[in-house]
């Protein structure tokens, strides 16, 4: 268990899949893909429907696979939006 990122690095790796191949099942960049995988971007909810759809997983059952401080911490793009106006 880990984060969002961790858990689809997990998913896959168990299915032997590229960054390419998730990236298109998922209908993003492999660019963005990356991104979420190593927690430098938030995934959206339509986002995660798509993986979950990729990966044919119920949302709970990829729920399952991230620890729960991940599901409490502060959103991230929040805190972004909101350094960017504090350095205004």
């Amino acid at each position: 268990m880990g984060t969002i990122g961790n858990a689809l690095q997990d998913l896959r790796a168990e299915r032997g899949l590229s960054a390419t191949e998730a990236a298109a099942g998922a209908g993003t960049t492999v660019s963005t893909y990356l991104k979420i995988e190593r927690d430098w971007r938030e995934v959206s909810f339509i986002m995660m429907v798509r993986l979950c759809r990729f990966y044919n997983l119920d949302i709970y059952e990829f729920i399952d696979r991230i620890d729960s401080y991940e599901l409490e911490r502060p959103d991230l793009s929040v805190i972004r939006v909101l350094e960017k106006r504090n350095k205004s």
